[in-house]
């Protein structure tokens, strides 16, 4: 019950000890599952508050009664939880319980923030209302590009295991466990399968990532060093330096972002803005930075002492490559969507010299039929 408690706490993105041994690498599939657990108890909390209240109530009774009382037990929970760390042989850290928190605030986030939806409380709606028109559809948007930057990850990890899965293969057999031995590696393995993502999005942007201090795995040069017998980090590459032309897979955080510049200019309208219009591709691109840089640095810590203190990407470099590539494709397609907007409305406006010509000689044959028509006008007995 210790241990299991223990990873219960470190799922929840806390730090666990034991003995000499510090273990702060958050396992994030792990995490998504708590959130999503709690995601699904606060949102039927939530829909039974609100047929229970009215929605004239809902508003109020969400603020001041279900968003509290959700967060209150759960930090109830998990003080029960850390009593059963007691005595055992691994323990969170002081400020688990409360760091524990980020679980349900993030259900509840996911529950409420939705200012599009109009079931979600009246007092979210009006928060979103003091910004721009435009934000609530960039907030969604830039999470659906938050998801599509952890995609682009994870498919990057799944390929690599199946290009390595021979030396995978081959470390596991090196165990010797038995099939529940196995089954137990391999779940650990998966939990962690959302960290690998993280790591693979820093390879594409450029910086790269660390599994031991002094190590280092990027688009220049792979030195991955002496690594733990783990058999997923089979699939990290041999030790080699890289030709100039690997930096190409920066365009791939590109892309991402000139999909959410496309995506921002299909679902809002801005009637020739063009600062509002370059202010919400710029946002929605940084809000998906934002999420995938705090889940990465969520998924960043030490595994163990020594050369294992350290593992994942590194940090503040990633966001700043992560940020210019992805914020940048995104403003690249805006720009060009205005200037060829622009050139159209232009051509639009004037016409061309080929136009010209053709009018100049409309008119000299109007002018021309005029006078024929002067000069058969018949003459009357009269004049």
């Amino acid at each position: 019950m210790s241990v299991a408690s223990a990873i219960w706490f470190l799922g929840h993105g806390q730090s666990v000890g034991a003995g000499n041994v510090a273990i702060s690498m958050t396992p994030l599939l792990l995490l998504l599952v708590f959130v999503h657990i709690a995601y699904r108890w606060a949102r039927r909390l939530a829909a039974t508050e609100r047929l229970r209240v009215g929605a004239a109530d809902w508003s109020r009774v969400a603020q001041w009664g279900v968003v509290p009382g959700f967060v209150i037990g759960y930090g109830l929970v998990s003080s029960v939880f850390a009593l059963f760390t007691l005595g055992g042989p691994a323990t969170p850290g002081v400020a688990a319980v409360v760091g524990s928190l980020l679980v349900p605030l993030a259900a509840l986030g996911f529950v409420m923030l939705r200012p599009d939806d109009e079931t979600a409380p009246a007092f979210v709606r009006t928060w979103f209302r003091r910004g721009p028109t435009w934000l609530p559809t960039v907030w969604r948007t830039g999470w659906r590009g938050a998801g599509m930057l952890l995609a682009l990850g994870l498919v990057v990890v799944v390929l690599r295991l199946v290009v390595s899965w021979s030396a995978v293969a081959d470390i596991q057999d090196q165990y010797g466990a038995n099939v529940g031995a196995v089954v137990i590696i391999a779940l650990a393995q998966l939990a962690l399968l959302g960290n690998a993502a993280t790591w693979a999005l820093s390879f594409l942007a450029g910086p790269g990532f660390q599994v031991a201090l002094g190590s280092t795995v990027s688009a220049g040069a792979a030195q991955p060093g002496l690594l733990p017998l783990v058999p997923v980090l089979g699939a990290l590459p041999e030790g080699s330096d890289y030709p100039a032309m690997m930096y190409a897979v920066v365009l791939a955080p590109v892309l991402v972002g000139v999909w959410l510049g496309r995506r921002v200019d299909a679902e809002l309208e801005f009637f020739g803005n063009v600062r509002a219009r370059l202010s919400a591709t710029a946002v929605a691109a940084l809000i998906a930075v934002v999420v995938v840089i705090a889940l990465t640095a969520l998924g960043n810590g030490a595994v163990g002492v020594d050369r294992l203190s350290a593992v994942g990407p590194h940090l503040w470099s990633f966001a700043a490559a992560l940020t210019a590539e992805v914020v940048g494709g995104a403003l690249l397609l805006t720009g060009v969507l205005v200037l060829l907007e622009r050139r159209r409305e232009g051509e639009a406006l004037d016409p061309t010299p080929d136009e010209d010509q053709d009018q100049d000689q409309d008119q000299d044959q109007d002018q021309d039929q005029d006078q024929d028509q002067d000069q058969e006008t018949p003459v009357t007995d009269e004049d």
